[in-house]
């Protein structure tokens, strides 16, 4: 991670130190069909084309609850060091 990143727009407020899990996407409901990385905008569906189908999710812990929030694999790595997220199974 550097400073200045493009992906960086604030999300330490409702991201920093949250427990995640590894998970497949699925829709938040019957009207929602995908979700976006909360940082680089990578898109997750459980059917459309060329989306992502897992990556790591909130966790019921979370202010807005499992599964909420999602982030691809390569923002994880790059951010759960300096978000000190918790990666629970």
């Amino acid at each position: 991670m550097t400073e200045g990143d493009w992906r960086l727009n604030f999300q330490e407020r409702y991201l920093k130190g949250a427990a995640l899990e590894w998970k497949r996407y699925r829709a938040w409901s019957r009207t929602w069909d995908h979700d976006h990385c909360e940082f680089c905008g990578a898109k997750f569906s459980e059917d459309q084309p060329d989306a992502l189908r897992e990556g790591y999710t909130t966790t019921g812990e979370h202010a807005n609850g499992a599964e909420y929030h999602w982030i691809c694999r390569g923002c994880f790595d790059d951010f759960a060091e300096p978000f000190e997220w918790r990666v629970v199974a």
